[in-house]
């Protein structure tokens, strides 16, 4: 599942669905279905495509990503550098993912955000 949603995304892309519709946004769980831990390979889309801009912008201009309650700073910090923070919304995934214990409050008391970006995670970028 996670896999193929990240592939539709790619699809998505390379269909020119973003270049015919430059605001349409997309939501991906699970820190992007593994698409931003893939973008320098999904990169080389650049030179075979007619794309209108690199695959990369469509990345930073058309997704945003969430956690899913996957409560790991080891995959926040590359999501942050290759995305921005502006484009990363905090999420759990109840009842999937769900553990008794504070682990969603834990995590973001304890990543290693300032406190501007760590209000844009936990609440600031979803209400927009």
């Amino acid at each position: 599942m996670h896999y193929e949603a990240g592939i539709q995304f790619v699809r998505l892309v390379l269909a020119g669905v973003f270049d015919r519709f430059p605001n349409l946004q997309i939501i991906l769980g699970h820190w992007s279905e593994v698409i931003l831990f893939y973008t320098e390979r999904l990169a080389s889309f650049n030179r075979t495509t007619k794309l209108n801009k690199p695959f990369i912008d469509y990345v930073r201009q058309n997704l945003y990503v969430t956690a899913s309650g996957m409560f790991s700073p080891t995959y926040l910090q590359p999501s942050v550098d290759i995305i921005g923070i502006d484009r990363i919304l905090f999420s759990s995934d109840y009842p999937y993912q769900y553990k008794p214990g504070r682990d969603a409050r834990n995590f973001l008391a304890e990543i290693t955000l300032n406190d501007t970006d760590k209000e844009k995670f936990a609440y600031a970028n979803g209400s927009d």
